[in-house]
C-alpha cells in the first residue's frame, strides 16, 4: 500500500509540474499595447491644411517563453510597423518612420501638390488570438495620400510563442489531405461571398479554369482557421472583403498530428 501512494503521489507531482510548465510558458508572453503619433502643425487648423498624420499602435512584448522568441516576435512587430512606403533607408524607429512621411509630403506639396488634400497613415497591430501554442496578429494599413479615398489592408499573421517561428497553412494542413481541405473551404466561402454581379457571371463564363484558391491570408482562431482575401482579390462590387471561417470540427482529420491548434 505505501508503495502504490508513492507511486500515485510521484505520478500527481509530475502531472502538477507539466501543468505548472504549461501554464507558466503561456502565461509568460504578455505585452502592452503602445500608440504614436505625429502630425504637422496644420491637422490642428480648422479647416486642416499642410495637414499629414501618422498614428501607429502595436504591441509591445515584455515577456515569452524564451529569449530567442521574444526577440523574433519583435523582429516580426518591427517589419510590419516600420516598413517604409517609399524606397529608401528602412527606418529605425517610430519617429524615423514618420519623420520620412512628413518629409515626403512636404516634397509633394513643393511639386504641386494640394494643400488642401491631407495626408493619413494609420498602422495598427493587435493581438489577434493568443493561446499556449499560438500568438496571432492583426496588422491594419490605411494609406491616404491625397487621393481622397484611403486604400486599406488587414493581413493576419501567426506565431508559436515558444520560439517565435512564424505559421504557414502548409504546417497545419498535411499536403495529401490539401485537396479535400480546399473543397470544405470552398464551401464555407460560398456562404459569405457578396452575391456575384451578372457582368462578373458573363466573365467568369468566358475564363473556364479559373478554380477557387484558399487565400494566404489566415488566422488561427479558437474555433476554426479564419480566411480573408486581399483586397485586389475581393469581388470589386462588394462593400466588405470576404471573410470565411472554416471550424477546426471539420478538419481534424486532415490536420498535422503536429499541428498544435486549440
Amino acid at each position: 500500500m505505501g508503495m502504490r501512494r508513492s507511486l500515485i503521489a510521484l505520478g500527481l507531482a509530475a502531472w502538477l509540474s507539466v501543468a505548472a510548465k504549461a501554464q507558466t510558458d503561456q502565461q509568460n508572453l504578455t505585452w502592452k499595447m503602445q500608440e504614436f503619433n505625429k502630425s504637422l502643425p496644420g491637422c490642428q487648423a480648422t479647416p486642416a491644411t499642410r495637414c499629414a498624420a501618422v498614428h501607429l499602435s502595436y504591441p509591445v512584448i515584455e515577456t515569452a517563453p524564451t529569449e530567442k522568441a521574444k526577440q523574433a516576435i519583435e523582429h516580426q512587430i518591427e517589419d510590419m510597423l516600420l516598413t517604409p512606403l517609399e524606397k529608401g533607408k528602412a527606418p529605425d524607429s517610430p519617429e524615423e518612420f514618420a519623420g520620412q512621411i512628413l518629409d515626403h509630403y512636404q516634397t509633394w506639396l513643393k511639386k504641386g501638390g494640394s494643400a488642401g488634400k491631407p495626408w493619413a497613415i494609420e498602422r495598427k497591430i493587435d493581438v489577434h488570438y493568443h493561446s499556449l501554442h499560438v500568438l496571432g496578429l492583426k496588422f491594419f494599413q490605411s494609406v491616404e495620400q491625397g487621393a481622397g479615398h484611403a486604400a486599406k489592408n488587414t493581413v493576419y499573421f501567426n506565431f508559436r510563442p515558444q520560439d517565435g517561428s512564424m505559421i504557414e497553412l502548409s504546417d497545419l494542413i498535411d499536403d495529401s489531405h490539401f485537396a479535400r481541405f480546399t473543397k470544405i473551404a470552398e464551401r464555407h466561402y460560398r456562404k459569405h461571398a457578396p452575391p456575384a454581379t451578372e457582368e462578373e457571371d458573363e466573365e467568369q463564363s468566358k475564363a473556364p479554369g479559373q478554380e477557387f484558391e484558399v487565400p494566404k491570408n489566415f488566422a488561427i482562431e479558437a474555433d476554426g482557421l479564419r480566411f480573408r482575401y486581399e483586397e485586389d482579390q475581393a469581388n470589386t462590387h462588394a462593400t466588405v472583403t470576404p471573410e470565411f471561417v472554416v471550424p477546426y470540427r471539420e478538419i481534424r482529420s486532415l490536420l498535422r498530428p503536429d499541428a498544435k491548434l486549440p
